[in-house]
């Protein structure tokens, strides 16, 4: 790929529609690209006199900031059966994994971040068991970050479950677009001493949260298809006493939130726990995965009821298991329908509320000077579009990346 000099002219595009995200849209707006950062963004006719002399006039197209995927499983592919619960999902994925050489995983991982290039996604964070998320990534063209994800249920084995894997964190080296971090499976897939040790070692966590009935059940009650499901694999704790709240409560009444927390999913929560989040002295965001929700027939988060009391809503893709693909835009399309959230609200969710979430929002997320250059451009379809997020929602129309214009359309 060829390197542009920041010492060269920069480059102008025009089009239809930029959406910056962080203000409202322009309409015949352009955008001035000068080596790997925006130089300058407005209407067009505002900027005529001060643009570049080659100035690519992209027609009836909007320009938008890249997809911000804040949750995903790289490591995962596409299962042979649907799963038809979590349970299911997590024995056939865990399965899968162990059935596959590490040749074989490398090479998923590589597609996957493949996938995520080529439906627009500039920024992840990535759940994972192995190492093979981590190779791929180096040499990626992404911002992430990175969760170890942590699993023991049973007390006494916290000090050597966190001792295995910051081993192998010690093998990677954080860089400014990859960082490494300890990750939170579920409430109830941790122990209170494993959490208490995850929390107190890490500023950024994210965890599966309240995803089913039966984990607030066993919250509850101590009883019900969680705990056989740690019986079945040799993972319950039969010192551990039910503290009898929500698994929200449960996390924040024990202060095992770091400064800067993910909840995904977030399915089964009540009106105490938006207020025990909003009231949080933490940074809390909550990320939707719609697709996976439907597929997993869980009840739709609150998104409505979230958003009233101010807290950041981010969104992922979850994962290709449970979705098939690694597509943001369907991701999109299904928060509008599912969430009853306008397109914009939506997009929103989907890059710059995402930005802040994994705190890359100072590189992408919204279209800004000194921001990435690499940001998307898709094109209307059958005629002059007035919607620009339409235009976006579609995934008939082609999306491509405007830093890449040159190679991909000379």
């Amino acid at each position: 790929m060829k390197q542009e000099s920041n010492n060269l002219p920069g480059r102008a595009f025009r089009a239809r529609w930029i959406l910056p995200l962080s203000a409202p849209p322009i309409e015949d707006g352009v955008i001035v690209l000068k080596g790997d950062r925006i130089q300058l963004i407005g209407h067009f006719n505002r900027l005529r006199d001060d643009l570049p002399e080659n100035l690519i006039d992209l027609g009836d197209a909007v320009i938008f900031p890249a997809f911000v995927n804040v949750h995903t499983h790289l490591e995962d592919d596409i299962l042979e059966e649907l799963p038809g619960n979590v349970f299911q999902y997590l024995r056939q994925s865990q399965a899968a994994l162990n059935n596959r050489s590490a040749e074989e995983q490398k090479a998923l991982v590589y597609q996957n971040i493949t996938d995520c290039a080529r439906t627009g996604t500039i920024a992840l964070g990535d759940f994972f068991n192995t190492d093979h998320s981590t190779e791929g990534l180096e040499g990626a063209r992404v911002f992430a970050r990175v969760f170890h994800e942590l699993r023991g249920f049973k007390n006494y084995e916290a000090d050597y479950i966190i001792r295995q894997v910051q081993a192998r964190m010690e093998q990677t080296v954080s860089q400014r677009q990859l960082t490494h971090h300890l990750g939170m499976s579920s409430p109830w897939q941790l122990s209170p001493e494993l959490f208490r040790m995850i929390s107190i070692r890490e500023r950024h966590v994210a965890i599966h949260m309240a995803m089913t009935e039966a984990e607030t059940e066993f919250m509850h009650s101590g009883k019900g298809p969680v705990k056989q499901y740690l019986l079945s694999i040799g993972d319950f704790d039969y010192s551990w006493e039910a503290p009898k709240v929500s698994p929200v409560q449960y996390f924040f009444n024990n202060r095992f939130y770091a400064r800067h927390n993910i909840l995904i999913h977030m399915n089964e929560v009540s009106e105490t726990d938006i207020d025990v989040i909003k009231n949080s002295p933490a940074k809390v965001n909550v990320c939707l995965c719609p697709r996976a929700s439907q597929t997993l027939q869980l009840r739709p988060t609150p998104v409505k009821r979230i958003l009233e009391k101010g807290i950041n809503i981010c969104m992922g893709t979850e994962s290709r298991a449970l979705t098939g693909d690694l597509d943001m835009r369907k991701e999109l399309r299904t928060a509008v329908d599912l969430y009853g959230v306008s397109p914009d609200t939506a997009l929103k969710f989907a890059t710059l509320n995402g930005a802040y979430a994994i705190g890359f929002h100072k590189e992408v997320g919204s279209l800004e000077t000194g921001k990435t250059a690499r940001c998307l451009v898709a094109w209307a379809t059958g005629g002059p579009s007035n919607d620009p997020f339409e235009m976006i929602l579609d995934d008939s129309r082609e999306l491509v990346w405007l830093d890449n214009y040159d190679e991909q359309h000379t």
